[in-house]
């Protein structure tokens, strides 16, 4: 009877992936955790600005792993730009970090940054509002880091995690230490760096595309890509193609895809029965101010504010130019870069030239230099695993062990 009944699910799985293709292009993140069989929770927490943050977590993965403590170590993963908590569970699980956390004992909290498919809910606000969009990388640094760990600690009963952020999700990161007077530094107990970003001044793509398309002047933006959610208009998204995809053997359904427009679309680590589910995921959503703030760090050469205009600058920031982070003023966490040559985002030479002379040698635990990664691999590369997550791994078990 239970071999039946297994022989039954396995044809009926059969038939659902063959006649509508696979079942996590329509599934939640918390539904792909527990398609494996994982279990998944889901939390809610409203930052200090009225946004609601929703954030998944794997308690517990398919392993009986022990601690001396009783209390399972935390990870709190991070999506990067235009991206979602799928990303980190969306490769099978013996080649998702989300997963191979869980399996190794971790308590496994994935992040949703405000604007994306999970956050959006505000207090008082609708995303019809015009206002509900007005923000950037700046508030999610601000407020979203800090309203989603410390819910975490205070869930858990733990006073730190273990930080593990792509993209936008280094950026914020290292945004809101710079700033730190020293007690959130206490709640990151090590901080993964994959695919960190500071200066993107020399990055390709879309980004790079348009802010070089057009003047630092230039107002308008929010007609070019939305009023307020990042929705590009089908003239640019195929003005850019063009000219990104022009020379790249790459499916056509990817040079569709803002989100690949952005980072590349090429790979050679994906495993291609999983790249219509991660077009389906992403991208995730973020606001049109969000994106011209990228493209002024394009401009600009470091790490700004966002920049609201002279007026506005002196009434937020009390001077007329917004001023920069200053990613030197970062101690105390303990940070392990995870960089490419190939990246189109974290790229050569930012990541050299601006990123690692600034931060202080100090706290740059290692530095790891990975040949052929795109900025997408970090997440979703084959390669990923064996490179990055299972050293991760064991870095934070033997902390947690005191090792």
């Amino acid at each position: 009877m239970w071999r039946f009944a297994v022989f039954l699910a396995a044809f009926f799985v059969q038939d659902v992936v063959g006649s509508h293709g696979d079942p996590e292009l329509h599934m939640t993140t918390p539904q792909i955790i527990e398609r494996w069989g994982y279990p998944a929770m889901i939390y809610t927490v409203a930052t200090d600005d009225g946004y609601i943050l929703e954030m998944h977590r794997i308690p517990f993965g398919k392993t009986n792993v022990t601690w001396p403590n009783g209390k399972r170590p935390v990870v709190f993963m991070q999506h990067g730009l235009l991206c979602a908590s799928s990303d980190w569970v969306v490769n099978l699980p013996d080649q998702s970090a989300g997963f191979l956390f869980a399996d190794a004992g971790f308590d496994v909290w994935l992040g949703n940054m405000r604007g994306n498919t999970y956050s959006m809910k505000h207090k008082d606000l609708k995303p019809s509002h015009s206002a509900f969009w007005d923000w950037s990388w700046d508030e999610m640094a601000t407020y979203d880091l800090n309203a989603m760990i410390n819910h975490v600690l205070e869930v858990t009963g733990q006073d730190s995690v273990y930080y593990m952020g792509h993209s936008q999700g280094t950026l914020t990161m290292f945004s809101h230490l710079s700033k730190d007077d020293g007690s959130f530094a206490k709640k990151i107990k090590k901080f993964f760096a994959l695919a960190p970003i500071g200066s993107v001044k020399h990055i390709k793509g879309f980004l790079s595309f348009f802010a070089n398309y057009f003047s630092l002047e230039f107002d308008g933006w929010f007609d070019i890509f939305g009023a307020g959610e990042f929705l590009p208009n089908n003239w640019a998204m195929k003005l850019a193609a063009k000219d990104i995809c022009g020379g790249l053997k790459v499916e056509a359904d990817l040079c569709d895809n803002v989100l690949f427009l952005i980072a590349g679309p090429e790979s050679d680590q994906w495993n291609q029965t999983r790249v219509p589910v991660y077009a389906t995921h992403d991208p995730a959503g973020t606001s049109t101010q969000n994106i011209v703030h990228w493209m002024q760090m394009v401009h600009h050469g470091g790490v700004p504010a966002y920049d609201w205009g002279t007026k506005t600058n002196k009434k937020k920031y009390g001077q007329a130019n917004p001023p920069e982070y200053d990613f030197t003023a970062i101690k105390g966490t303990k940070i392990y870069l995870y960089w490419s040559d190939a990246d189109w985002l974290a790229d050569t030479p930012d990541v050299p030239d601006y990123l690692l002379t600034r931060l202080n040698p100090a706290i740059v635990a290692q530095n790891n230099h990975l040949p052929d990664y795109n900025h997408l691999d970090f997440t979703w590369g084959l390669r990923a695993p064996d490179d990055i997550y299972r050293p991760a791994i064991k870095l934070c078990t033997d902390d947690y062990l005191g090792k």
